[in-house]
Order: C-alpha cells, then structure tokens, then sequence
C-alpha cells in the first residue's frame, strides 16, 4: 500500500486569510478505515 500522507510532510503551509507562512508539515495522521487525515502538525 502507497503511504499518500507522506505527500504532505514538509510543504510549507500557508494561512488564506492573510498570507501569512505558517510553517511546513512535520506529521500527519489518518483515520485508515475512513481514508481521511484526523489532523496535521506545524511547529
């Protein structure tokens, strides 16, 4: 099996509001059975 999450990690993440650069991706989490992400960590 692929490990698609892996895609996210260290892409930088932007705030729509006002532009502002919040930070890259460190760790995803998923819910396996329902194949969505439960949430993502930005230091």
């Amino acid at each position: 099996m692929e490990e698609k999450g892996l895609d996210f990690k260290h892409k930088e993440v932007i705030n729509i509001n006002d532009g502002k650069r919040l930070g890259y991706v460190q760790d995803v989490c998923a819910d396996l059975e329902k194949g969505t992400i439960t949430h993502m960590t930005v230091p």
